[in-house]
């Protein structure tokens, strides 16, 4: 809409929203994700119920978290998202101190996702409603655990002011024929259901499952927000009216990016060798059966497009080292910056900065192959005390690779030959796949590439 007025509706809003704005990141998102998650079906259906599984468990830990259910920082959460939330699983992620009553809630949350995931997979054609109905037995399944010592429902409408406020929701979006982009769709309801509040205190836990159905629906992700989420997602509500949910629409997509490298990464898992002829001959035939080989060919498309990037990196890490070069000469020659670089898959430096990139690389979530696409772009920063590096390192993800290639910006320094104040200062990994393409990437890429190295500079000045 362009008429200063929220679509068909929520009275006194100003959301001037565009129903026809393209989704463009989160579209080649969807696309890859919808063929890497066909070939899993051929090939390793376990390992997509597993996958989707873990994702679950991960909306489930952001949900409760947010909503002060559980208290878990960022690492146990990630152990627990891998692991489960059984008795076994809180084992392995050491967290024998979440309580019977927390781990029931955890469960559920994530049975939410599988239910609607079984939900979307039950549609015979066209694409999945949104419906009150559907809304109202999320409604039922989210909260049919309360915390010991309450008995109370959430605060919610009567039933007539409910129903006509979830229906004054749904019908501001479009109908299925005119296809919003679904992180669009996403965006609105988190907005709405913030507005009207039609289930009281649960209606932001409802937004997130009912975004979450809509997204899932796309072929998307869940909707996670996590606690490094909060400010930007507060902030993106506060200039929604104003802005289109434009800001709304940049959360719901750094979400999508984050699960899609997760996703990609689980399914990437090595598959057990087969343990016979016959087995081999198998594995052997699943692999160039023509819709998967012809999949797989495909997602060399990923290495065209991040090569490209690669070297316009290259160009602009540059013109930052010869920035730098004049700002910190003090005509002593004790100060000195230089770059130097590796292209993709350089049979000497490939395997350059290897344990810098996976151990940054694991506290992001996923795993990086760097024997499948391996580049860098290097800053390194010489001055009295020490040597400094600025590392930009592209890699593929998943062990298997599945035709999606990352990016991270990393710092440290070095003494002694030892590497310390190792950290990746970009807030979220960049991100290219095969259904990607080149000015689209290069576009992504200088908005990410400004503030990472803006923070890595800060970091590195702040130790001098």
């Amino acid at each position: 809409m362009d008429n200063g007025q929220a679509a068909d509706g929520l009275p006194g809003d100003l959301a001037a929203v565009d129903w026809d704005a393209a989704s463009g990141e989160c579209a080649a998102i969807a696309e890859a994700w919808a063929d890497v998650r066909d070939l899993c079906l051929e090939e390793n259906p376990d390992g997509l119920a597993a996958a989707e599984a873990r994702l679950a468990r991960e909306w489930a830990l952001d949900v409760a978290a947010t909503e002060r259910l559980v208290e878990v920082d960022r690492s146990l959460a990630f152990r627990l998202a891998t692991h489960g939330f059984d008795a076994a699983g809180r084992d392995a992620a050491g967290a024998a101190g979440l309580g019977q009553w927390e781990t029931d809630v955890l469960a559920l949350l994530a049975d939410v996702v599988l239910w609607l995931l079984d939900r979307l997979d039950d549609e015979e054609e066209g694409p999945a409603a949104l419906e009150p109905e559907l809304l109202l037995e999320l409604h039922r399944r989210l909260f049919s655990l309360d915390p010991p010592g309450t008995d109370a429902e959430p605060e919610a409408e009567d039933d007539g002011d409910l129903a006509e406020s979830l229906e004054r929701i749904i019908d501001a979006i479009p109908t299925p024929v005119a296809e919003p982009a679904a992180d669009l769709v996403a965006a609105w309801l988190l907005y709405a259901f913030g507005q009207l509040r039609p289930f009281g205190a649960g209606s932001d836990r409802l937004a997130r499952a009912a975004a979450s159905y809509c997204l899932m629906a796309a072929d998307l992700f869940p909707l996670t927000v996590r606690r490094e989420d909060r400010g930007a997602f507060t902030d993106a509500c506060a200039v929604a009216h104003t802005d289109g949910l434009e800001a709304l629409r940049e959360v719901v997509t750094v979400c999508q990016r984050r699960s899609f490298l997760q996703g990609v990464s689980t399914l990437g898992r090595v598959a057990a060798e087969p343990e016979d002829l016959s087995g081999v001959l198998s594995v052997i035939s699943d692999q160039f059966r023509s819709g998967a080989a012809r999949l797989r060919r495909g997602f060399g498309g990923a290495m065209t497009v991040a090569t490209e990037v690669f070297w316009h990196a290259k160009g602009r890490v540059s013109g930052i080292e010869a920035d730098l070069i004049e700002a910190i000469d003090d005509g002593s020659g004790e100060r000195r910056a230089f770059a130097d670089y590796s292209p993709p898959d350089h049979p000497e430096r490939r395997g350059w900065h290897r344990k810098q990139v996976i151990d940054g690389v694991r506290r992001q979530g996923y795993f990086a192959n760097l024997r499948n696409f391996s580049a860098w772009n290097r800053i390194g920063l010489d001055t009295p005390n020490g040597r400094s590096e600025i590392l930009l390192s592209f890699h593929a993800v998943g062990q298997s690779f599945r035709g999606v290639i990352a990016a991270v910006l990393i710092f440290y320094r070095k003494r002694g030959g030892e590497i310390y104040d190792h950290q990746v200062v970009s807030r979220e990994p960049f991100q290219v796949n095969f259904r990607d393409g080149v000015s689209g990437a290069l576009r992504r890429f200088d908005a990410w590439l400004e503030p990472s190295m803006r923070a890595a500079l800060e970091v590195w000045r702040r130790g001098e």
